[in-house]
C-alpha cells in the first residue's frame, strides 16, 4: 500500500475553509498523512496526530504555494513516503480520492497518476463546468496529481521563478512529458476545486461572484516566459524551455 502524504499549502484562507480541506485528508478511505505548510500565517486549529506535520515558515512568499509546496514535498521526501499528492487549502477531496489514485497507479505502474476535477464557487455549490484543456489532457491541474517516489526528480520544477508561479501546474505538465514520464490518465472528478478564475464562471454562464481574480496573472506570467529573461531563469530550474499554449 503506498504511503502518501497530502501537501497543502496555505496563507490567509478562512479556518472553515482550510478545515474542510483538512478534515477530507482525514477523511481518505486510504491511509495517508496531511502535510501542511503555512505560508508565513501558521494557525493554531490543528489538532497534532501522527497523520499531520505542520510546519510554519518565517515568512509569506507570494508564489501561488510553490515555495511551501516544494518545502513540503521535499519534507516528504526525505520522511520516505511513497507518494504525494498535493491539495490547495481552498480545495477538497472526496473520501475515495486517494484510493482511485492508489488503484490507478497500481494497475498502470506508472509514476505519475492523474485526475479531474468538480469546479465549485466559491461557496463551496457545484459549478457546472469543465475545463476544455482538462478534458483534453493538455493540462492538469496542480490538485489532481498522484507523484511517486519514482517521479519525485520533477519536484524542483515549483522552485521556478516568483514572476512565473501561476504556471507552475503548466511547467510541471510539460517537464513530466518532457521527461516522458508514464502517465496513468483517470476519468474520475474526485478534487473539488473551489475556483478563483473569471473564465470559469464564464464558461459556466454564471456572475462571478466577489472575490474573483481581476488581474490577468496567467498573461504577466506568459509574457515573462517568453522574454529573455524568463528564458534564462527558467531553464536554470527545470534543464528545458516549456513551450506553453
Amino acid at each position: 500500500m503506498l504511503n502518501i502524504a497530502v501537501i497543502t499549502p496555505y496563507y490567509q484562507e478562512a479556518d472553515e475553509v482550510i478545515l474542510q480541506c483538512h478534515n477530507s485528508v482525514l477523511g481518505q478511505t486510504h491511509p495517508c498523512t496531511h502535510l501542511l505548510v503555512a505560508d508565513g500565517h501558521p494557525k493554531a486549529i490543528f489538532e497534532s496526530s501522527e497523520r499531520i506535520m505542520h510546519v510554519a515558515l518565517p515568512q509569506a512568499n507570494g508564489d501561488y504555494g510553490n515555495t511551501p509546496r516544494f518545502i513540503g514535498a521535499t519534507l516528504a521526501e526525505s520522511y520516505g513516503f511513497d507518494a504525494i499528492v498535493f491539495l490547495d487549502a481552498d480545495n477538497w477531496l472526496e473520501p475515495m480520492h486517494l484510493e482511485r489514485m492508489a488503484a490507478a497507479q497500481e494497475r498502470g505502474k506508472t509514476p505519475l497518476v492523474s485526475c479531474k476535477r468538480t469546479f465549485r464557487h466559491l461557496d463551496g455549490s457545484v459549478l457546472t463546468y469543465s475545463e476544455p484543456a482538462e478534458d483534453r489532457f493538455s493540462h492538469v491541474d496542480t490538485n489532481c496529481w498522484l507523484v511517486t517516489r519514482d517521479a519525485f526528480p520533477l519536484l524542483p520544477v515549483w522552485r521556478i521563478p516568483k514572476r512565473a508561479a501561476a504556471l507552475g501546474d503548466r511547467i510541471f505538465f510539460e517537464k513530466a512529458r518532457h521527461e516522458r514520464f508514464a502517465i496513468t490518465e483517470t476519468q474520475h472528478r474526485t478534487v473539488n476545486y473551489r475556483t478563483k478564475h473569471l473564465a470559469h464562471y464564464r464558461g459556466a454562464g454564471f456572475p462571478a461572484p466577489p472575490g474573483v481574480y481581476e488581474h490577468n496573472a496567467l498573461k504577466d506570467a506568459f509574457n515573462f516566459v517568453r522574454s529573455v529573461q524568463g528564458v534564462v531563469e527558467t531553464l536554470a530550474v527545470t534543464g528545458f524551455y516549456p513551450r506553453l499554449r
